[in-house]
């Protein structure tokens, strides 16, 4: 990157080829030996590769199956070093940077896994808890895959249709998801902490805490803020009830086929196939991405 105003370019840093079709999108993950940022990548045959900052594949790993969501990175023994956590149909997976297993996981299980494992650390000491997600069941667990049995959480009546995230808002934790047309919030004991007062239509647009609201799109295309004592807001919303939205505490993105919405400001680009937009926060600033896969270009907003 160069800090020159007539710059206006990507140079390549390198280019790799795996042996079969990529699956999972790559996705950067930590190097806790000298602070570097290396790409985690999984392919159609399931195997997961750790690629290098300067493009070589470190190690290559067959897994049983194809990771749901995002890998997470956790300290489980808390010494600086990092492991890698995810989730596949049916096994919870912890590895180490050379792509060894850690302690007693995988852990197996014979109900299938519907969600993305759920990393929480509620306390911001490393104290890890794996929150797995089947059908209307979660499950919690702590980082030697043995059940947490403080977590109690009755059966959901409907199928659980998004990955449980935790929020802090005060000194209050909140565990999020939807089911049906219920939103739940959850204390950390798995009990209900708000009774949210009414139903939400849901889109398959995941829940943030932006505004400290609880807040998602309906699939109507209306903007639905859920405050902690279970009052539900309903906003008109600019764009399309497709939208893709994504937020931090304070901003607010969308992206609607070819238009795109930061905070109040409205800009249409040209016609494509845009991908959902990213939040990237760098040096005290934020800048938005998003991918027009038809021109295969990459563009970048303040």
């Amino acid at each position: 990157y160069k800090k020159r105003q007539s710059s206006n370019s990507v140079t390549d840093d390198f280019s790799v080829k795996l042996s079969s079709e990529i699956y999972m999108q790559p996705q950067t993950v930590k190097n806790h030996r000298n602070n570097s940022h290396e790409i985690v990548v999984q392919d159609v045959l399931n195997n997961l590769y750790l690629i290098s900052n300067n493009g070589q594949i470190l190690w290559k790993r067959k897994l049983e199956g194809n990771i749901l969501g995002k890998v997470e990175q956790i300290d489980i023994y808390k010494n600086g070093r990092l492991q890698l956590a995810f989730a596949t149909p049916n096994s919870i997976y912890v590895i180490d940077r050379n792509g060894k297993d850690v302690g007693t996981f995988p852990k197996k299980f014979n109900d299938k896994i519907t969600q993305p494992l759920s990393v929480f650390d509620y306390d911001n000491r490393r104290n890890y808890r794996l929150l797995v997600t089947q059908d209307k069941s979660l499950i919690m667990y702590d980082t030697n895959a043995k059940r947490v049995n403080g977590f109690k959480y009755q059966k959901a009546s409907n199928t659980i249709t998004s990955q449980p995230k935790h929020f802090r808002i005060g000194s209050k934790d909140y565990i999020v998801f939807s089911q049906g047309k219920k939103l739940e919030i959850l204390n950390r004991q798995g009990k209900e902490r708000v009774t949210v007062k009414g139903n939400i239509e849901f889109s398959n647009n995941p829940i943030f805490l932006y505004q400290n609201k609880f807040t998602t799109l309906t699939n109507t295309g209306q903007l639905t803020q859920v405050n902690t004592d279970g009052s539900i807001n309903l906003k008109p919303f600019e764009l399309d009830a497709n939208s893709d939205i994504v937020t931090t505490s304070k901003t607010l993105v969308a992206m609607s086929d070819n238009k795109l919405k930061i905070k109040s400001k409205i800009l249409d680009l040209d016609f494509g196939n845009y991908t959902t937009p990213r939040i990237f926060y760098l040096n005290d600033k934020i800048y938005i991405s998003t991918t027009d896969l038809d021109a295969k270009k990459v563009f970048i907003y303040d």
